[in-house]
């Protein structure tokens, strides 16, 4: 892939907002996302709502981010989010992405939880309590930490406050959503 000016990841940036277009709607899901957005929806619907007709920052510096924080609809189902699917005005699937809490020292997780840590994030793939420091490090499928096995999911993408969604809670608060493009 050629090297890219600021200027052109910026425009990449900007055009995904375009594509997708104004107000689209925002799922929170269970599980991994499927194969692509044009692939069939995987995991249990958690909740879902309408994004503002502006829903992303101007990227800047080949970065574009999420502009504020989405307001969902009371979740209709209890579980771990895991990934997130964006859908347009058209209904089709246009973006979906990996969902992670901040990782925490000796905390207790449940499996399938997801955290992130130094841009990575991982999936418990056995329960147990977080080592007192350190957390999970590396690529592999079985990292110890403290009490807890957990296996590297791909890079870190959106950050909630707390991925544990039960049934009737009303909105969740988004840390961060950031889509860097390529430079090189």
């Amino acid at each position: 892939m050629p090297q890219l000016s600021t200027r052109v990841r910026n425009a990449m940036g900007n055009a995904i907002e375009t594509a997708i277009g104004a107000s689209p709607v925002i799922e929170f899901r269970t599980g991994l996302p499927p194969a692509s957005p044009a692939s069939a929806s995987a995991g249990n619907l958690l909740m879902s709502g309408t994004l503002p007709a502006d829903w992303m920052a101007d990227a800047a510096n080949g970065v574009k981010s999420l502009n504020g924080t989405p307001k969902a609809d009371a979740a209709v189902a209890a579980g771990y989010a895991g990934h997130y699917r964006i859908k347009a005005a058209d209904g089709a699937y246009d973006m979906q992405g990996l969902i992670s809490e901040n990782w925490t020292a000796s905390k207790a997780y449940v499996v399938n939880q997801q955290v992130n840590l130094n841009g990575n994030v991982y999936r418990a793939t056995a329960a147990g309590t977080s080592a007192a420091n350190g957390g999970p490090a590396g690529t592999g499928a079985a990292i110890v930490d403290g009490g807890v096995t957990w296996a590297y999911v791909g890079p870190q993408e959106m950050v909630l406050t707390n991925t544990n969604i039960a049934v009737g809670q009303d909105g969740i608060t988004v840390n961060s959503l950031a889509l860097t493009m390529p430079a090189a």
